[in-house]
């Protein structure tokens, strides 16, 4: 059962929460056992969209499906060629561009449509937080991202992508953004093409990605650049009331 105290998200929701990856022959009634003994407010669970009898059984334990996560994976990484717009260029960030990042993000995710935005329980600013703090930490902290490549034009951030080793093989693009003064000029694309080319420079032949079911835009470029859906994920919520 691997099931955790979530540390970050207790700070930012003020209630002690809990998180987990169920698999296929956990037990649920020791879950919430467990969430009761650690009087557990809030449980962020992911389990795979094969397990639809388990998710039909937690929501008769009331839990809530808040989204459901696609994945898709280029098997083959080529290099391609970087054309970005006029006046526009990139580099990887450091330590000193994770506050600029923080306000990017935070201009992006707004009212972004993740599991955390779904639950009506959490206020929509907290959860807007969650992502501008992790694009930040992702600039300071090897744990969370291995690189963060950045678009400029001049010298303002105009784009962000985050990226993470998950095996020997393979990394993931794990958070993309683009400013809203800057969008429409393809800077997605320029994103997802630097990330596969960091990818084979660092000994990656192959890169996943991920997004919400409803986020149609990004998977139609995934799709033009050779990605292919892979795996998907159900996130469901439980809260308990003592």
């Amino acid at each position: 059962m691997k099931i955790t105290l979530s540390e970050l998200d207790e700070m930012r929701f003020g209630v002690i929460t809990a998180k987990m990856n169920f698999e296929c022959d956990d037990n649920l009634n020791e879950v919430i056992d467990w969430c009761m003994e650690k009087n557990t407010k809030f449980l962020i669970v992911r389990i795979s969209t094969e397990h639809i009898n388990l998710v039909q059984e937690m929501e008769r334990n009331d839990f809530m499906l808040t989204d459901t996560l696609v994945y898709f994976r280029n098997k083959k990484i080529e290099k391609t060629l970087i054309n970005l717009p006029d006046g526009y260029s990139w580099r990887l960030a450091n330590l000193n561009d994770a506050d600029e990042v923080e306000i990017l993000a935070t201009q992006t995710f707004v009212g972004y449509k993740g599991h955390y935005h779904a639950d009506q329980n959490l206020a929509k600013k907290d959860c807007d937080l969650v992502y501008s703090s992790w694009a930040a930490n992702s600039c300071k902290n090897k744990i969370l991202a291995d690189a963060v490549i950045l678009i400029l034009k001049g010298q303002e951030i105009a784009a962000f992508a985050t990226l993470k080793k998950v095996e020997d093989y393979m990394c993931e693009g794990v958070l993309f953004g683009v400013a809203p003064n800057h969008q429409g000029k393809n800077l997605y694309s320029s994103l997802m093409d630097l990330a596969q080319q960091w990818a084979l420079n660092n000994s990656f032949c192959q890169m996943s990605v991920s997004t919400q079911i409803t986020n149609l835009a990004v998977q139609k470029v995934w799709c033009r650049q050779g990605f292919e859906p892979h795996k998907s994920f159900y996130t469901l919520h439980k809260w308990f009331s003592q």
